[in-house]
């Protein structure tokens, strides 16, 4: 019994003594946990651990090995990869065994209140919770099995230069580092698996600043800069380093600026040479509200950036209210094997307002350049002033403003392609001063192999050269190719102009490019009118090629040479083949050109005359401002007169009519170069000369031998000839040739004066189907007509400025002629020497010319008792005037048969009376007389005619269709005295030689002219 009640007694005493233990027990702890949380000794030991660094404010342990503390610190100290935590409170769980082992195992840590969470450089302060489980820091191992972060209101912060990289933080992440040796213990650098050994999930909501976010990962792209500052949110999931698909971090801005600096747009072999001289490469800046996203999609890491109601600008703002994306992307790879992006794409779709910005694009060659010409200094010369030369820069300037679409890949920091629309209801385009205006649309792109290719389309467009009105209502497209490299771009670089259905207001425009290959002056003018066009030019390097069409009607154009002008007004076409053209006018090749004009003919107006010429080959040169050049051409010409300018008016030379034309030579400045020829075979040529007309078909040569010899040569083999006025039937002839040279052909370019030529003209062979014709040359009461009867005529003449000599030989057989009332049938011989002839009177000396009538019966019902009677009158001292009719004034020498013809004409009783007619025949008669042909009469004075016993003086005058006059006839011993008035004979047979001599004397008294 006392055993069991003394047991009894021991069991509550031992609960006492344990309790009472416990209880000191827990004293102990707790005065122990409050001594080693609060005296820094546990903190400052654990802190002796090799890498680990912890400390805190002050704290308590609600348990053994469970502490609250506040103000903790805890870090990893570490050169590769320092990770530090500070927090206000945290509750704290570390394994006493691992201390004990000289490690720091954290079985759990919450912290609230996270001051700082840095790892490496970077650090995060916020309001928050911090949980991790089952950690492990030391510089041997870092495990993290598990870790969950969720923060208000934080920043991310750049340790080395204390710059905020994102504000206003809102994030939730979990994430997990499996155990890992962070860092190699000899080299000292981080375990390349250690992002393989990281896998988190984070939701991210902030306000970050776009270059601080994403420029890290665009280090790659030096030539892109973004900036801006807006709404950052991202959902995040990454697996053993890899980001997952579906991550994606967005940042919103409502200001978002994208700038692109072109001089890092270049591989480092480039030459640094801009294409502008003495400018530095523009940048470009994107400025409107964006969106800036990363994202992973089907295994790749997408990077784009999206810009609404952009505004771009250079150096001045060129585009507004576009919409911009850029776009990048890269293989999704773990996050520290990510390589960073090379390569890029951006597209543009806006309103462009400054079109000059596209000039360096299309235009990569452009560069400024100056032409002093031959002139004053700064003064483009004529013949650059044609080939669109100035002072401008080279390349296509634009102008004008409308919608842009553009797209662009960039390669290792180098645009690899590009392509550009903008279609401008208001465009202009100027390369070398052609300037095309209108509404239209530009089409470019660079291809891969570096070559920029543009096109620009104008309709209803104009187009102007150095402020002349080319072309308008007109439908043009610009073509250019250029390689991308400046240097290579000069040489290579091509634009070609089209343009169709287009209309050349007024033609006189195109003056100063003729002016450019003509001499000066300029032999022919375009004065107005309107033509259709349409052609094409293509210019390269420093190359001009391409081809023109004109055709237009009712075009006037003038032909000068010296003091000839003319105008001529006609429907043309010209196709005009540029086969190469030096831009800076020193070359020019047209062979091919080809120029036709119609004009109404003058006896039909309804008709139209055609001429083509074909300019086989045309090469023209400007050196020194001196124009020169070779040409051949061929064609058919309905107009020969523009030959007229260089022939001599004096000698009354002009050619007209129609042919076909073929020329060759060469000219240099205003002067034609031997040798130069020109041949017209013409169906109807016409060629007056003197007061004569030869027409028909026939050949002329014109052929320059030397630089002052020139020869101009015509033939007709088959020809008519009338005389300018004369409505008679034309004569016929064979083999008419004409020539007219000059040793001074440069004074002949200046003036044809007559006295710088020389012409000769033939007419060997012609026909005169109407004797009658010559009628003309007679005075009309004369009383001497022709009747009938045909003949041919021989002439030749030589003109020497104004000297003219020449030969004509008439014959005609069996004509018919009147004398007063007489008919005479015969034939006539007569042959003309004129010498000294003067053309502005048109008076010759006539000595040695030579009459002759064979042959001659006069008419009568009683037969021909005067057949086969003949005359020769030759003239001496003769002075003749070629004039209608002629004026000749003539010393004669007569021979003829017999005296019998004359009596009978003049002497009816003689024709009556047998034994009178053979009384007065006396055969063999020579003698002399002094014979004047005026306008209205014909007179024989001082006739004196002997033959055997026959001596006849007389003085006879016929005009006013009769004869006057006397004469003495002495036949023997028996002489005889006639006195002629209105043809009436009287006798005088008392004393008649007294008779005859006073009655001279008496008339010569009267009319002392005579």
């Amino acid at each position: 019994m006392p055993d069991a009640n003394t047991r009894k007694n021991h069991l509550p005493r031992l609960l006492l003594r344990v309790l009472i233990g416990l209880l000191f027990i827990i004293l102990v702890w707790v005065a122990g946990s409050y001594w080693l949380l609060n005296s820094q000794w546990l903190p400052a030991h654990i802190s002796q651990f090799e890498g680990i660094d912890i400390r805190w404010e002050q704290g308590i342990s609600r348990h053994p090995g469970r502490w609250e503390v506040e103000g903790l610190y805890l870090a990893r100290e570490d050169e590769a990869l320092p990770i530090s935590i500070e927090a206000e409170r945290a509750t704290l769980s570390l394994s006493l065994l691992a201390l004990l082992r000289g490690e720091l195992h954290i079985d759990a840590l919450d912290a609230v209140g996270i001051r700082r969470l840095t790892v490496g450089d970077i650090a995060l302060e916020a309001d928050g919770e911090l949980q991790v489980a089952e950690t492990t820091l030391s510089r041997d191992t870092l495990a993290i099995p598990h870790v969950s972060l969720a923060i208000t209101n934080g920043r991310l912060v750049r340790l080395s230069d204390q710059a905020t990289l994102v504000r206003a933080i809102n994030l939730n992440a979990d994430a997990s580092l499996k155990t890992i040796t962070p860092v190699n213990v000899n080299s000292g650098e981080l375990n390349p698996d250690l992002l393989a050994a990281l896998s988190a999930q984070l939701h991210l909501d902030a306000q970050a600043d776009a270059w601080d976010v994403f420029m890290p990962y665009l280090d790659a792209l030096p030539w892109l800069t973004l900036e801006g500052r807006g709404a950052l949110t991202g959902e995040l999931e990454l697996i053993a380093g890899k980001l997952r698909p579906g991550s994606e971090l967005m940042l919103d801005a409502p200001v978002l600026r994208l700038t692109v600096d072109e001089q890092r747009l270049r591989a480092p072999t480039d030459s640094p040479r801009w294409i502008l001289p003495d400018a530095p490469p523009p940048r470009h800046t994107a400025t409107g509200e964006g969106q800036v996203r990363l994202a992973v999609e089907n295994d790749q890491l997408h990077f784009s950036t999206q810009l609404a109601d952009v505004e771009l600008a250079d150096t001045s703002p060129y585009a507004e209210h576009g919409e911009l994306r850029l776009a990048t992307q890269i293989p999704n790879k773990r996050l520290d094997l990510l390589d960073l992006p090379t390569s890029a794409t951006l597209a543009l779709q806006g309103d462009i307002t400054r079109m000059d910005m596209l000039d360096r694009y299309i235009s990569p060659g452009v560069e400024g350049q100056n032409y002093a010409g031959e002139g004053t200094e700064g003064e483009a010369t004529e013949a650059q002033i044609a080939a669109g030369e100035s002072s401008e820069p080279k390349g296509i300037h634009l102008s004008g403003h409308g919608q842009i679409e553009a797209a662009a890949s960039i390669r290792q920091s180098r645009l690899y392609d590009a392509q550009l629309s903008v279609q401008a209801p208001t465009l202009a385009a100027d390369t070398r001063e052609f300037i095309a205006q209108g509404s239209g649309s530009l089409d470019a792109q660079l291809t891969p192999q570096e070559v920029i290719e543009a096109t620009l389309n104008f309709t209803d467009a104009t187009l102007h050269h150095q402020e002349r009105l080319l072309l308008d209502e007109a439908d043009i497209n610009i073509v250019a190719s250029s390689p991308q490299d400046p240097q290579t771009a000069r040489e290579e670089a091509s634009a070609t102009l089209s343009w169709r259905s287009a209309r050349l207001p007024n033609i006189d425009v195109l003056q100063p490019y003729l002016n450019a290959i003509l001499p000066t002056p300029a032999p022919l003018q375009l004065l107005g009118g309107q033509a259709a066009s349409h052609g094409q030019l293509t210019m390269a390097s420093e190359q001009l090629s391409g081809e023109v069409h004109l055709a237009g009607s009712g075009l006037t154009t003038r032909w000068q040479r010296g003091e000839q002008v003319g105008t001529l007004t006609s429907d043309m076409q010209l196709f005009l083949p540029i086969q190469q053209a030096e831009v800076d006018g020193s070359a020019l090749n047209i062979s091919g050109t080809r120029l036709s004009w119609q004009v109404a003919d003058a006896d039909l107006p309804s008709e139209r005359l055609e001429s083509i010429l074909v300019l086989d080959n045309g090469r023209f040169q400007r050196q020194a401002n001196v124009p020169s050049g070779q040409f051949s051409l061929e064609g058919s010409v309905q107009r020969l007169g523009f030959l007229n300018a260089f022939l001599p008016d004096a000698h009354g030379l002009a050619i007209a009519g129609e042919g076909q034309l073929f020329a060759q030579g060469a000219f240099r400045d205003n002067r034609l170069l031997a040798p130069t020829r020109l041949r017209v075979n013409a169906d109807q040529l016409e060629v007056s000369f003197l007061d004569y007309l030869a027409t028909g078909r026939g050949e002329l040569t014109a052929q320059l031998d030397s630089t002052e010899q020139a020869q101009l040569s015509l033939g007709i083999p088959r020809f008519a000839l009338s005389h300018q006025g004369d409505d008679s039937p034309h004569l016929e002839g064979r083999h008419f040739a004409l020539t007219t040279q000059t040793e001074r052909f440069s004074d002949v370019l200046e003036s044809p004066q007559p006295e710088h030529f020389i012409t000769r003209i033939a007419l060997p062979i012609t026909e005169v189907p109407d004797f009658t014709r010559y009628n003309r040359y007679l005075p009309e009461g004369a009383g001497i007509r022709l009747l009938d009867g045909q003949a041919s005529l021989e002439s030749e003449w030589l003109l020497e400025g104004l000297n003219a000599q020449g030969e004509i030989t008439l014959r005609a057989f069996g004509a018919e002629l009147a004398l007063l009332d007489q008919r005479l049938r015969g034939d006539l011989h007569l042959y003309l020497e004129l010498t000294e002839g003067d053309l502005e009177t048109r008076r010759f000396t006539a000595n040695n010319s030579v009459l002759r009538l064979e042959n001659v019966n006069r008419q009568s019902e009683n037969g021909s008792p005067d057949a086969g009677w003949w005359v020769t009158l030759s003239m001496l001292d003769a002075q003749l005037a070629w004039q209608d009719p002629i004026r000749l004034a003539s010393q004669l020498r007569l021979e003829m048969r017999d005296t019998g013809l004359l009596a009978r004409l003049f002497l009816a009783r003689a024709r009556d009376s047998d034994w009178l007619g053979r009384l007065l025949n006396v055969h063999d008669i020579e003698g002399i007389a002094q014979l004047e042909i005026s306008g209205e009469q014909i007179s024989l004075r001082d006739l004196a005619l002997t033959g055997g016993p026959l001596l006849l003086l007389s003085d006879v005058t016929l005009a006013n269709r009769s004869a006057n006059g006397a004469l003495y006839a002495r036949l023997g011993v028996f002489g005889l005295g006639v006195e002629l008035e209105d043809s009436e004979p009287t006798l005088r047979v008392f004393q008649p030689r007294r008779w005859f001599d006073r009655w001279r004397e008496a008339n010569r008294s009267l009319s002392p002219n005579r």
